[in-house]
């Protein structure tokens, strides 16, 4: 619950950066999933108790007891398990009461970041949903044009763009990306990316500005590695 709490406070004040808030939204991830593994196993004991209670009901209705010390015992293992069930009520209810707060919280104060939209998006790319994930990064993006996830957003919106081969739209995304932070961490693989895409499309040319360029800006990034080798490709001839 703190950490609920916490998030709240954050999310609430607007305050939080793009590392916090995805921080942030993991914990109350696990949380929720702890929540609903253990309700999952609360209603599996209960339905066992009831179960069990109910076939000692059973006997003692049919008078199958044999003396009045084994009815006794039923009686007293019923009585038992009536109190397993209550305690386990008490347990969890206020659980469930955090569940059903945190839930009214998410409407109200994740809606100004967007998150619920971002979040969303990345799933539906991950998974190949990629008309899905275009709408969600549009409209993440027009409601939160100045977010701090609103590069990772961009990005994410041109890679659905290069999945499907609409090579003229992604380049248009990959281009913003890197003109809206030169130096921002999404833009060596959007320089990479714009690269295919010109590649992709026959024009060597371009491809081959932006690889040098990427090469020039950022000798150790990743993608320049792989920049290069495409460098390589086209001086080769492939």
């Amino acid at each position: 619950m703190g950490v609920a709490l916490f998030a709240a406070a954050f999310l609430l004040t607007g305050c939080a950066s793009r590392k916090q808030v995805l921080l942030i939204q993991e914990d109350v991830s696990a949380i929720r999933m702890d929540m609903d593994s253990l309700k999952w196993r609360q209603a599996a004991v209960q339905e066992s108790l009831v179960d069990l209670d109910q076939q000692v009901r059973d006997m003692k209705a049919r008078s199958e007891y044999g003396s009045t010390a084994l009815q006794d015992r039923i009686e007293g293992l019923a009585a038992r398990m009536d109190e397993i069930v209550t305690r386990m009520d008490r347990t969890l209810a206020p659980l469930e009461e955090f569940i059903r707060r945190q839930a009214a919280e998410d409407t109200t104060k994740s809606a100004p970041l967007g998150v619920d939209y971002y979040d969303a998006a990345m799933r539906d790319l991950s998974l190949g949903n990629y008309d899905l994930a275009e709408v969600g990064f549009l409209q993440f993006l027009e409601n939160n044009p100045k977010s701090d996830l609103a590069d990772d957003a961009r990005y994410g919106l041109a890679e659905t763009y290069y999945a499907r081969k609409r090579y003229e739209e992604a380049i248009e995304e990959y281009q913003r990306v890197a003109a809206l932070d030169p130096q921002g961490g999404k833009t060596p693989a959007a320089m990479l990316k714009l690269g295919l895409c010109h590649r992709a499309l026959k024009n060597n040319r371009e491809a081959k500005t932006v690889w040098e360029n990427l090469v020039k800006k950022f000798p150790y990034a990743e993608e320049t590695k792989v920049a290069q080798q495409r460098l390589d490709e086209l001086k080769g001839g492939n």
